[in-house]
């Protein structure tokens, strides 16, 4: 039993699980070991860790940061870090800032196509500080706006969509700068949801990140053919990155995805995680 999953979230973000249920579930799917990355917040580590105590399963310590990019946000993964370094953690303040700024305008947007929303039904929806688009789908479906989540992002929530708010974060660079100083690795998240416009502009954003200190790329993702994992694996391998991957599973609110496998083409070993923590050991010198 050597699989892990490197990209998972609970409800203290965007998922729908408790910490120590995801765990459970992690174990129940026969995992070694599990990442769990909440957007842009630590809190579900400490009780995660706890239940994976219990139950044999090592608890990785993971975050997804939102960072800019141009039309949407670039997901920034970071692994190995110090959960308590007082710079990352008031990095995460800001960005967790920006969200209920982008928040309120989606709100607004919905409000002008008849699908009025108060941020207190959506806050009532959210376990924990940070609160997602899909807690707004989910007051959207609990008022009877749209039948179901997926329907509340197809129509209106998708990036670009009538009701679409880019985010307004950190740039990557300091993120990544920021991942380092904690003592951790940086690695960029589904890069095909960047949306680059081919193989050359992908090249191009990965030797510009590298440049600013990139540690890998989530090369196994659900949203990822195959010939996009060729290439992401391509360009990992021309800069000594680390090819990562994971389920980047949600609960219920992704039901498609699995945890540990995502659309069942997604299979990482331990043996990743062991190149992350090697990485991780150079980087602190």
């Amino acid at each position: 039993m050597d699989r892990i999953d490197l990209h998972a979230h609970t409800n203290r973000s965007d998922g729908t699980l408790e910490p120590w249920a995801l765990v459970a579930a992690a174990k129940s799917c026969g995992l070694r070991a599990l990442a769990v990355t909440d957007h842009d917040t630590t809190a579900a580590l400490s009780s995660a860790r706890e239940a994976g105590r219990s139950l044999g399963v090592e608890v990785l310590p993971g975050i997804e940061i939102t960072t800019r990019f141009p039309g949407r946000a670039m997901h920034v993964l970071a692994y190995g870090f110090d959960e308590h370094h007082r710079g990352l953690l008031a990095m995460l303040e800001e960005i967790v800032g920006h969200r209920d700024g982008r928040n309120l305008r989606i709100l607004a947007k919905l409000a002008t196509m008849g699908c009025p929303l108060t941020i207190e039904e959506v806050h009532d929806l959210a376990a924990g500080d940070v609160v997602a688009r899909p807690h707004i789908a989910q007051a959207m479906v609990r008022r009877g706006y749209v039948p179901d989540v997926r329907t509340a992002f197809s129509m209106y929530l998708k990036d670009g969509g009538p009701a679409y708010e880019a985010a307004e974060a950190v740039e990557p660079a300091e993120a990544i700068a920021m991942v380092h100083e904690a003592g951790g690795v940086a690695v960029v998240a589904h890069p095909r949801q960047l949306r680059l416009a081919d193989a050359a502009a992908a090249r191009a954003l990965f030797a510009d990140l590298v440049a600013v200190g990139l540690d890998g790329i989530e090369v196994q993702h659900p949203s990822h053919h195959a010939d996009d994992r060729a290439l992401f694996a391509s360009i990992a391998k021309a800069h000594g990155l680390l090819e990562t991957g994971g389920s980047d599973f949600h609960g219920e609110s992704k039901p498609d995805i699995r945890l540990g496998v995502g659309d069942g083409s997604v299979h990482v070993t331990w043996e990743t995680w062991e190149a992350v923590r090697d990485r991780c050991a150079r980087s602190r010198g």
